[in-house]
């Protein structure tokens, strides 16, 4: 199931951000920022699957596309 879909540029600006479940505006900010975060460590030869960030929880993988297409499912 998709949780939340984002786009955001490489300065880290969210272009777009849809939550499809219930989340506080602060508790979105949040983590967009922890998801840049970790996006910025990535080096660019590894695959588009993070799976397991301390944020996020241990079974919630993150996809990720070249246009920083960001697919967060549980």
């Amino acid at each position: 199931m998709i949780l939340a879909m984002i786009v955001i540029n490489n300065q880290g600006k969210p272009r777009l951000a849809k939550f499809y479940n219930y989340t506080p505006v602060e508790q979105q900010q949040q983590l967009i920022r922890s998801i840049y975060s970790v996006l910025c460590l990535q080096p660019e030869n590894v695959t588009n699957f993070i799976e397991g960030a301390s944020f996020l929880g241990p079974v919630i993988p993150l996809f990720l596309t070249q246009m920083c297409l960001l697919l967060i499912s549980w």
